[in-house]
C-alpha cells in the first residue's frame, strides 16, 4: 500500500512523464518515417532536433520560471497572482520568440555546417527546420500554458491535449510523408509540416479550454515585478541548459568527427534512450511542484523530504527501463532503420549508456527539486562544471589523439555518475537552502 506521498508523487509524475513522452513520441514517429527514407535523413532531422533543443534551453525561462512561481503562489493561496503571472508570462514568451523564429528560418545552414560536409544532410535538416520555425511562437506560448496548468498541479490536462497532439502529428506524418491517401509525397519537408501543424493546434486547443471552460486563470494584468520574479528563477536555470545545450551540442559535433553513420546512430541511440528519460522528466515536473508548493508554505523539510523521495523512485524506474535497452539495442534500433551500420552505431551506444539511468535520475529530479525551491544557479553550477570538466574536455582530448568512439562514451556515463552523486549530495545535505527565492 502506498503511503499518501508517495501516492501525491505519482498522481504529479505519471501525467507529467506521460506528456512528456508524448512530445518524445512526436520525434519519435518523425524518425520511425524518416528512417525509411535515408541515413542522410536521419541525420538531417537529429541535427534539426538538436537546434530545436537549444531553442527549448531559452523557452525554459518561461517554462521553469512560470511552473515555479505558480506553484508558490498557490501553495501561499495567492491565487490571482498566479493568474497574473500567466497572462504576464504569455505576452512576454511572445515578444521573446519572433527573433528565434525568424533565426531558424533564415541562419539554420549556417548551424548544420557546423557538424558536416554532407551537403544532402544539410539540405534535409533546413528543409525540416525551416518549416518548424513557423512554430516558435506557439512552443514558447504553449509552454506557458503547460507550466502554469502543472503549477496547479494539474498535469492531466497538458497530458489530453499532447495525445490529441500526437494523434495529429501521426496521421498527417501517414499521408505527407509518403503521400498516402492522395496527398503529395514530401518525405522530409512533409514531417516538418505534421509536427508544425501538432504545436500550433496543441496551443489552440489551450486557448479553447481557458477561455471556454476556465482550466486555469488568467488576469489581463501585467506585472513588471512577477515577470520580475519569473526571469530571477527562469534565467538561471536557462542559462544551464543554454550552456548544456550548447555543450551538448559540441558533443555532437564530437560524435560528428567519427562519420555520418555514426552520428545517424547516435540519433537513432538518443531518440530510444529518450524513452527511458521520460519517466525521469515526469518526475523532475513532480519535484518541482511539489518542492515550490513546499516552499510557498514555508515549509523546507517538507520540500526536501519530497524531493528525496521523487528522485529515488524516479531512478529505481529509469534504471529498470536501462536494463532492457541494454538487453535489446539492436531490436529497438531496428524500429527507426534497417541499415545495418547505422545500426551497429546505435546499438553500441545504448549498451553503455544503460547502465547509467540510475544517476541520470537522481540529477533530473534534484536538479527540478532544485528549480522548483528558486534555487537554480546552484543547479546551473554543478550540471555545468561536470559537463565540461569530466564530459566535453576529455572527450575532445580523446577525439584529436586516439579516436576512439568507444572510450567517448565511456567518459560520457562517467560524467553522469560523478553529476548525479553532487547532485545528490548538495541536495540531501541542505547545501541548497540558501539558494532559495520565495515569489
Amino acid at each position: 500500500m502506498l503511503d499518501k506521498d508517495t501516492r501525491r508523487i505519482f498522481a504529479i509524475a505519471l501525467p507529467a512523464a506521460l506528456n512528456n513522452f508524448l512530445d518524445m513520441l512526436q520525434i519519435l514517429i518523425d524518425m520511425l518515417f524518416i528512417g525509411r527514407i535515408s541515413p542522410q535523413a536521419i541525420a538531417g532531422v537529429g541535427l534539426s532536433m538538436q537546434l530545436i533543443g537549444f531553442l527549448y534551453a531559452f523557452i525554459t525561462i518561461f517554462s521553469v520560471g512560470t511552473n515555479s512561481v505558480v506553484a508558490q503562489f498557490i501553495g501561499a493561496k495567492r491565487n490571482n497572482n498566479a493568474k497574473v503571472t500567466t497572462f504576464t508570462n504569455t505576452i512576454t514568451s511572445l515578444i521573446f520568440s519572433i527573433p528565434f523564429a525568424l533565426f531558424l528560418f533564415f541562419f539554420s545552414n549556417l548551424f548544420f555546417s557546423l557538424f558536416t560536409d554532407d551537403k544532402t544532410t544539410i539540405n534535409l535538416a533546413s528543409e525540416y527546420i525551416k518549416i518548424l520555425s513557423i512554430s516558435v511562437p506557439f512552443l514558447f506560448i504553449g509552454a506557458v500554458f503547460t507550466s502554469t496548468s502543472n503549477g496547479y498541479g494539474d498535469t492531466k490536462t497538458p497530458l489530453i491535449i499532447g495525445i490529441i497532439g500526437n494523434i495529429i502529428n501521426t496521421v498527417l506524418d501517414y499521408v505527407l510523408i509518403f503521400g498516402n491517401l492522395g496527398f503529395p509525397r514530401l518525405e522530409v519537408l512533409g514531417a516538418g509540416i505534421a509536427t508544425t501543424i501538432a504545436y500550433i493546434s496543441e496551443v489552440l486547443i489551450y486557448l479553447f479550454l481557458i477561455y471556454k471552460r476556465q482550466i486555469i486563470g488568467i488576469l489581463p494584468i501585467f506585472n513588471k515585478n512577477i515577470l520580475k520574479k519569473t526571469f530571477q528563477i527562469g534565467v538561471p536555470s536557462s542559462v544551464e541548459r543554454i550552456i548544456i545545450y550548447g555543450s551538448f551540442m559540441f558533443f555532437v559535433w564530437i560524435i560528428s568527427q567519427y562519420g555520418v553513420y555514426t552520428l545517424a546512430g547516435y540519433q537513432v541511440g538518443l531518440r530510444i534512450e529518450g524513452l527511458a528519460f521520460m519517466p525521469g522528466f515526469g518526475f523532475a515536473i513532480a519535484a518541482m511542484i511539489l518542492v515550490g508548493q513546499s516552499i510557498g508554505e514555508k515549509d523546507i523539510f517538507k520540500a526536501k523530504k519530497l524531493g528525496l523521495k521523487t528522485a529515488y523512485i524516479s531512478a529505481v524506474i529509469m534504471q529498470i527501463a536501462g536494463v532492457f535497452i541494454f538487453l535489446f539495442p539492436e531490436e529497438l534500433a531496428k524500429l527507426f532503420t534497417q541499415d545495418e551500420k547505422t545500426i551497429k552505431e546505435a546499438s553500441l551506444y545504448l549498451k553503455i549508456v544503460a547502465v547509467s539511468q540510475f544517476p541520470l535520475a537522481i540529477d533530473f529530479v534534484l536538479s527540478g527539486a532544485l528549480r522548483g525551491a528558486g534555487a537554480s544557479k546552484v543547479s546551473l553550477m554543478v550540471n555545468t562544471l561536470c559537463l565540461w570538466i569530466f564530459r566535453l574536455i576529455p572527450a575532445f582530448i580523446v577525439t584529436i589523439t586516439v579516436k576512439d568512439l568507444f572510450l567517448v562514451y565511456l567518459i560520457m556515463i562517467f560524467e553522469t555518475f560523478i553529476k548525479g552523486f553532487f547532485i545528490w549530495y548538495i541536495f540531501a545535505k541542505d547545501k541548497w537552502i540558501r539558494g532559495i527565492k520565495y515569489a
